[in-house]
């Protein structure tokens, strides 16, 4: 009994490793090029964009976290977050100034809730230009958003 056991833990680990490789070569976008050498266009799915504003690159923990911000169809600006491995992406909206901005302002509690987090723009906000995203410390991730002024 104990050699059929050990043999059905044999065959579920080489198919747990095999599935893995598969998942790597084929669903994780410049990670599978880097591996395998084979060409992979990642597709971002953006919701209701209905004006790209910018992308910034920051690699994080071995995989290549993409910020995208966009002017969607609801008249808001959001910072979406896509990796290259993980399914957890979290996602910022500005809101208006004055219209309150959430006590939490990170995006990990939006990766596990999957509800968004609420950024409040400056006051004198005409027009958004970009957002980078990085760090300032070993730990602590920055926000920084560019925009036109209504004052010029």
């Amino acid at each position: 009994m104990k050699r059929n056991a050990r043999g059905i833990v044999i065959v579920l680990a080489i198919a747990v490793i095999i599935a893995g490789c598969f998942y790597v070569y084929y669903g994780l976008g410049r990670t599978a090029s880097r591996i395998g050498g084979k060409t992979h266009r990642q597709v971002l799915i953006m919701p209701v964009q209905s004006k790209f504003i910018s992308i910034s690159f920051d690699k994080r923990d071995g995989s290549t976290v993409k910020d995208v911000t966009f002017l969607a169809t609801d008249t808001f600006h959001y910072t979406q977050e896509f990796k290259d491995i993980s399914p957890l992406e979290g996602v910022i909206r500005w809101v208006p100034y004055g219209t309150g901005s959430d006590v939490i302002q990170s995006r990990g509690l939006s990766r596990w809730t999957g509800d968004v987090v609420n950024l409040e723009l400056p006051e004198d906000f005409k027009e958004m230009l970009g957002v980078d995203i990085g760090y300032s410390g070993s730990d602590e991730r920055v926000k920084n958003m560019t925009y036109l002024s209504t004052e010029g």
